[in-house]
């Protein structure tokens, strides 16, 4: 009796230390009266029904390993706050340690030191060894948790409230080494493999060291998982600061029936390094911008912010766009560290001539439609890019357009978008579909394109963000063109 009395004692202390270390992990719900009434009612039925199994056999763990973890786990769901499967993992994660603690600590140092003291003559369940036993336990537990509380608990605190306390992932891990133990001490028993064992110390030190490793593994998983999960949110944050940046509501100026303008950029990554850009300068003159910065993620859309940012604070009315790119230029190579450039095209469209004055800093050229044409590419002498070398000198040029009249812009993730077979989109197939939908509008051209592009990649990743704006000049207070297969006539006419 007294043997059963003081193994169950030793066994029911590996889950007092895991109660310990989840009470330590986790946050209370209740006072510290309460939580010690319902620990100390939980560890008296537990001790009671340990005593009892072990009464009937003293060599079946299964209630002493398997039944007292399970109490810990039920109990921690009860008296503390958090997610419920925060709750388990952190009362698993005490029992697992416990376990670990038990065999390699305390086991081993049994198994070594107990035969050469005599404590052990017949067998490891004699009363002296049992309380040299309950000596060890007590010793490695209280140094367990002081270094837990001091060192581990922040570490451990730290990782559920990177994943928000949604731990459900890594509870299978923990819960399979808790009943790994346990299948493990079944196996030890039942080969007579004890503390005196020749086996017993090489055995169980390999073991543990391996569930150590799997310990550290979990832990280093949801870092891992957590790390991933913040980059993504944070991407997701700039890919909608980004987004925000943008004109993306169409159409752009209802009240103006001068013009019709419309715009898409579909980023390669989460963030990307193109942009567009169009307002009105003053009330007769609206400025068009697109823009390509050289790389991609969230370096090039740092620079995309800085000079899309430039660029319209010095769009100045009468003010010279080859000034406007000059200035803009040196600015953007000061805050140049990366060797970073930017090929970027600006239009100012005189509402009331339609005359288009432009610059071009190493940026694709744009196609034209006249009115009752088709897209045809409008050759122009592209300058060097921006914030590709100080003090260059950009030139200003200009063109007529008529009413109803287009223009399209894109950026090279068009004409060169990538299929599976390594082809290139290319200027030729652009210039086709362009033709096929130059009696659209803008709003029905981008999609018209972007359909066509995606027909040819297929299903190839997209390796260069797709931008492309389109502008459509209809005269001074004209209305809508009443044929041409644009959405507006069409509105006009249903109406």
């Amino acid at each position: 009796m007294i043997t059963t009395a003081l193994w169950s004692f030793a066994v029911f202390l590996a889950s007092a230390f895991a109660a310990v270390l989840a009470g330590i992990t986790l946050v209370p719900k209740y006072r510290g009266t309460i939580r010690a009434a319902v620990w100390s009612a939980a560890a008296a039925a537990a001790y009671g029904v340990a005593f009892l199994s072990y009464w009937m056999n003293l060599y079946n763990d299964t209630v002493g390993i398997l039944g007292l973890s399970a109490m810990v786990c039920i109990v921690s769901q009860f008296l503390y706050k958090g997610t419920w499967s925060e709750k388990l993992a952190a009362a698993l994660m005490g029992c697992l340690i416990g376990n670990v603690s038990t065999f390699m600590l305390c086991g081993t140092t049994d198994s070594l030191l107990a035969p050469k003291l005599g404590l052990i003559r017949e067998s490891p369940y004699e009363t002296p060894n049992i309380l040299f036993f309950i000596a060890l336990k007590l010793v490695v537990y209280v140094v367990i948790v002081i270094v837990y509380a001091r060192f581990l608990k922040k570490y451990v605190h730290t990782t559920i409230e990177s994943v928000e306390g949604n731990m459900i992932l890594f509870i299978p891990a923990l819960g399979v080494s808790v009943v790994g133990f346990y299948v493990i001490n079944l196996f030890t028993n039942s080969n007579g493999i004890t503390p005196a064992h020749g086996w017993f110390f090489p055995l169980y030190l390999t073991i543990c060291v391996i569930f150590m490793v799997e310990f550290w593994m979990i832990f280093y998983s949801i870092n891992q998982s957590a790390a991933a999960m913040k980059n993504a949110a944070e991407l997701n944050v700039a890919t909608n600061i980004q987004q925000s940046m943008l004109p993306c509501i169409f159409p752009a100026f209802p009240e103006r029936e001068e013009f019709d303008i419309f715009a898409d950029m579909n980023p390669a990554k989460e963030v990307g390094g193109d942009f567009y850009d169009f307002f009105m300068v003053d009330e007769s003159h609206l400025a068009m911008v697109i823009a390509d910065v050289s790389g991609k993620g969230v370096p090039a859309a740092l620079f995309m912010v800085i000079g899309k940012t430039l660029i319209k604070d010095h769009t100045q009315p009468g003010q010279d766009l080859g000034q406007v790119f000059s200035q803009v230029n040196n600015l953007l190579c000061e805050a140049n560290s990366e060797g970073m450039f930017i090929t970027a095209f600006e239009g100012v469209l005189d509402l009331e001539t339609g005359e288009v004055k432009f610059v071009n800093a190493g940026h694709e050229l744009p196609f034209i439609c006249r009115k009752g044409g088709v897209f045809e590419s409008h050759r122009l002498a592209p300058g060097f890019v921006l914030a590709g070398m100080e003090d260059m000198r950009y030139r200003a040029g200009s063109f007529l357009l008529e009413p109803g009249d287009k223009l399209f812009q894109y950026t090279d993730g068009v004409t060169e978008a990538v299929n599976s077979k390594n082809e290139l989109y290319g200027m030729d197939r652009l210039e086709k579909i362009l033709g096929e939908c130059s009696g659209k509008s803008p709003g029905e051209i981008l999609p018209t394109v972007k359909q066509d592009i995606d027909k040819f990649v297929g299903n190839a990743p997209q390796f260069d963000d797709i931008t492309m704006i389109c502008m459509e000049y209809r005269g001074k207070n004209s209305a809508p063109p009443e044929a041409g297969g644009s959405a507006a006539a069409e509105r006009a006419e249903k109406g």
